[in-house]
């Protein structure tokens, strides 16, 4: 039996989910698994078919999760959950961890709709080639509620009113990690 946490770390783009995960994994040496890590290596298969080669990159995040759940390896991940077509895949890594008996820490991560376009074209994000222009963040971002998973409960922190650091430690104290 195992007890494995997956700290599940999620938002719209921009919200601040890989600083605050890297930084909470450096606080509490819990290893990140970040949701580019599968889709770029699908992409840099698959190039400009990367959405035609997704379940590539859902099989490589399902295989890894399951692996570190039944070797009791806690995990920080990291997700772009934009509606009801994730719904199958969120419930899916739920099962997986709940079923190798860990536990899943939901935490939604959101900020102010003009913080997010602002932030859209940082350097950081250009870095792992994320999304980088403020024109589609903006047209992505008019239904901010698709980013909220409806059936989970989940940790609320608006990186607009909160620094990195202090969601950090929020995080740690919300789920007793070692910080």
């Amino acid at each position: 039996m195992t007890d494995m946490k997956l700290l599940f770390l999620y938002g719209p783009p921009a919200s601040g989910k890989l600083t605050i995960a890297e930084k909470l994994s450096a606080s509490t040496d819990i290893p990140l698994f970040h949701n580019h890590l599968s889709r770029d290596l699908v992409q840099n298969i698959y190039k400009d078919a990367l959405r035609q080669h997704y379940a590539l990159v859902d099989t490589i995040r399902f295989e890894v999760l399951d692996y570190c759940a039944k070797h009791d390896t806690d995990l920080i991940f990291t997700y772009v959950y934009e509606g009801t077509d994730d719904d199958r895949d969120i419930r899916r890594f739920i099962d997986i961890i709940e079923s190798n008996h860990g536990e899943v820490h939901f935490v939604e991560l959101t900020a102010n709709r003009e913080d997010l376009i602002k932030r859209v074209d940082s350097d950081s994000r250009k870095q792992y080639k994320k999304l980088t222009d403020p024109v589609k963040m903006a047209k992505i971002t008019e239904k901010m509620d698709i980013y909220s998973i409806p059936f989970v409960e989940s940790l609320k922190i608006n990186t607009s009113e909160l620094d990195p650091e202090a969601a950090v430690k929020l995080i740690a104290e919300a789920f007793s990690l070692k910080h």
